[in-house]
């Protein structure tokens, strides 16, 4: 990585503008991003985990693989019905503001499921309340790219923010995969994640959210004259 950094910055045609990925904006946004990713595959991780163990062993529900995925399922459906009120608010109020609201929700879901976890309709509102957030903040990352780089680098800038996006989700899988495994009791022969191995992962999930949520009030507010550089 450093040595293509060092090619990169010497080329007279890179790949990624390396100068334009250190504007405060996009650097801003695509370390936010990471966060925005842990943050939505934890749920991926734990909440499927929670919804389908079984019941006796403190932390799971003993819901079949259905019943698991229609409560998982209304995220993703939330997500698609904000689509168009984030454009909307992004001509209204701009991408950062909506950036800031979406990460406070994510940061609000798993503080909610820390608090309450003892019913499926707690993990059912958490997931929708991700699904809000999700869908705010990576709507508003390109918004936020795209009005902060030049026309002939938006592809390579949200490329790059797609991949910090999915170190923040490959993380995610790993960080919470082994605190599951780490603190897990021997159920019939079978390891199971305790209670508190849950709580360990929305805490993380928390931090995340919370650096994302820092960040993107470090987020260059931009005047109306320089919001589009590269869009019509």
């Amino acid at each position: 990585l450093l040595v293509w950094g060092w090619y990169q910055l010497r080329t007279t045609d890179p790949l990624l503008d390396l100068r334009v990925a250190a504007r405060p904006a996009v650097l801003f946004t695509n370390i936010a991003a990471i966060g925005m990713g842990f943050a939505l595959f934890a749920s991926n991780v734990t909440f499927p985990q929670m919804l389908e163990m079984p019941a006796g062993t403190g932390a799971g529900f003993g819901l079949d693989m259905i019943s698991a995925s229609l409560v998982v399922m209304p995220a993703g459906l939330v997500m698609m019905v904000i689509s168009p009120l984030s454009g909307w608010l992004e001509r209204t109020v701009g991408p950062r503001p909506l950036f800031t609201v979406g990460a406070a929700a994510i940061v609000l879901a798993y503080v909610f499921v820390l608090l309450l976890s003892s019913e499926v309709w707690h993990i059912l509102v958490g997931n929708l309340l991700i699904g809000v957030g999700i869908g705010f903040t990576f709507a508003a990352m390109p918004m936020i790219i795209m009005r902060s780089v030049p026309a002939n680098e938006t592809g390579a800038s949200n490329g790059l923010n797609a991949l910090f996006r999915s170190v923040g989700t490959s993380s995610a899988s790993a960080v919470m995969g082994g605190v599951l495994a780490a603190m897990s009791i021997d159920v019939d022969g079978v390891a199971v994640p305790t209670h508190d191995a849950f709580q360990v992962c929305f805490w993380l999930a928390i931090a995340a959210g919370i650096v994302a949520l820092v960040l993107s009030l470090f987020i260059p507010k931009q005047r109306a004259a320089e919001q589009h550089p590269s869009l019509p």
